[in-house]
């Protein structure tokens, strides 16, 4: 908890000392699933939020790291039949990802670099049974994303991003496990926001 809350106060501590930093607030879901279980779909939920720095380049380009509390994982879908021995994965993350950001009109595609430490774990069998201990996990991984933004107002946003871990989840090497994510997250810029085309005007 110390070193979340030191992070954050770096994160921050740029927005305070300079014009050129911008601070935004992210909240919303994941929806994931983990490739090499067998489990088809993205039908595992979890919260995506924490707290993003971005450096203004340019009038268009930016780059900077976020802070993040990820849920992530791989469930059975209930409505389908399925062959695969496990019922769910839960991964509980904390995430850095580091990105960088174009912006043109009200859209911001984004593409980077994510590391991701495993706090918790905990996966079931397709009975339900515990059977964490049976599969070790990497407590260090990494992942790459892409995604884009849509401003509806200065302050306000809803992003999209997908992302996919470049390392094995697992210890061992077989089987080769590696999770696939897709977070829709709502987006709140402090400040003044950002700056969005003016509306046409009207003729008279």
């Amino acid at each position: 908890m110390r070193l979340l809350l030191a992070c954050l106060l770096l994160l921050i501590t740029p927005v305070l000392m300079a014009q050129t930093f911008r601070a935004s607030v992210l909240t919303g879901i994941n929806l994931s699933q983990v490739d090499g279980d067998d489990l088809l779909g993205f039908h595992q939920p979890g919260f995506n939020g924490g707290l993003r720095v971005v450096a203004l380049l340019s009038d268009k380009w930016r780059v900077g790291p976020e802070i993040l509390y990820s849920q992530q994982g791989a469930r059975r879908n209930k409505n389908s039949l399925n062959v695969s021995d496990f019922y769910a994965f839960r991964l509980q993350t904390v995430e850095l990802p580091l990105m960088v950001y174009y912006k043109d009109w009200r859209l911001t595609a984004e593409g980077g670099l994510s590391y991701q430490r495993l706090i918790d774990y905990r996966i079931s069998d397709f009975r339900r049974d515990d059977i964490t201990g049976n599969f070790p996990l990497r407590d260090d991984l990494l992942a790459i994303k892409v995604g884009v933004t849509l401003y509806l107002t200065p302050r306000v946003g809803f992003n999209f991003r997908w992302s996919k871990h470049l390392t094995d989840l697992q210890v061992a090497d077989e089987p080769r496990l590696r999770g696939r994510t897709i977070s829709l997250r709502a987006v709140y810029t402090l400040g003044s926001g950002e700056e969005l085309p003016a509306p046409p005007a009207v003729s008279e």
